[in-house]
């Protein structure tokens, strides 16, 4: 048995368990990727090692994002071959000032940028009055204060719409992820969520509000999503500005916002 052995069996474990959740045989995934399905076959049950390429074509053929596509490299012992650089690194400086621009410029209405897990990692001071203390908790504290019970709770008037739309969401990312702590961040949400009744929106919005109590206002928000999705570094693929935007002449008012003519 060489050393080399253990690492193309977890290699061939990661590409099995991938493929069955893309739904693919060996051979549909073979011809994707311009291999053969014996190929296939023995890079699942480590008799061949894969060369860097073909990694590289598997995991873009099973959609893998780059945190994954790094884990299927090592796995197989190749490097990785996408960086996780800090905001605060000078390659990222150009990036940076983007997200910054995205956050000053939606001022006077909240933005921020959260990351895969859901922690606020920055926002404009529209968000931070909006929702103060959010800014630099843990996903699992956010988790905490959204789904149980508390003032948030009490002011978001469609709590189980808002928690059935982020408990899609995760779940639709856990699965394109296999991401052990985004799979443990949903579970403890489903605990503290308990039974939900089917979700039902309001059949006049296209798009899901958050409907907020704000004295004897209910403010109504929808937000527009902002990702980075042909960035090849890790932490920058992972983020999202979140612009929120009002849907309501209270929420125009609480945030002093003119309405287009019409």
């Amino acid at each position: 048995m060489t050393s080399t052995e253990p690492r193309a069996s977890e290699f061939g474990r990661q590409l099995r368990r991938w493929r069955r959740q893309r739904g693919l045989s060996q051979l549909e995934l073979a011809a994707r990727a311009g291999t053969t399905p014996r190929h296939v076959s023995f890079l699942e049950t480590g008799r061949s090692r894969p060369r860097i390429e073909m990694v590289l074509r598997l995991a873009g053929e099973l959609d893998l994002l780059p945190r994954e596509q790094n884990a299927l490299l090592e796995a197989a012992g190749l490097r990785p071959v996408f960086p996780q650089r800090s905001l605060e690194n000078s390659d990222m400086a150009r990036f940076r000032q983007v997200i910054e621009a995205l956050l000053e410029g939606h001022e006077p209405l909240p933005a921020a940028v959260i990351d895969r897990y859901g922690a606020v990692r920055s926002a404009n001071k529209a968000f931070e009055g909006l929702t103060p203390g959010f800014v630099g908790l843990e996903p699992e504290e956010l988790v905490d204060r959204f789904f149980g019970p508390g003032p948030l709770r009490e002011a978001l008037v469609n709590w189980e719409e808002a928690a059935s739309v982020w408990l899609a969401r995760q779940q639709f990312e856990a699965r394109r992820t296999a991401d052990a702590r985004l799979e443990a961040l949903i579970a403890r949400a489903e605990q503290l969520i308990g039974p939900l009744p089917p979700r039902i929106g309001r059949d006049e919005l296209p798009v899901v509000h958050s409907r907020i109590k704000a004295g004897e206002d209910v403010l109504e928000l929808f937000t527009v999503v902002v990702r980075f999705d042909t960035a090849n570094d890790v932490t920058l693929s992972e983020l999202r500005v979140e612009l929120m935007y009002p849907g309501n002449e209270a929420a125009d008012r609480f945030f002093r916002v003119a309405r287009p003519a019409t």
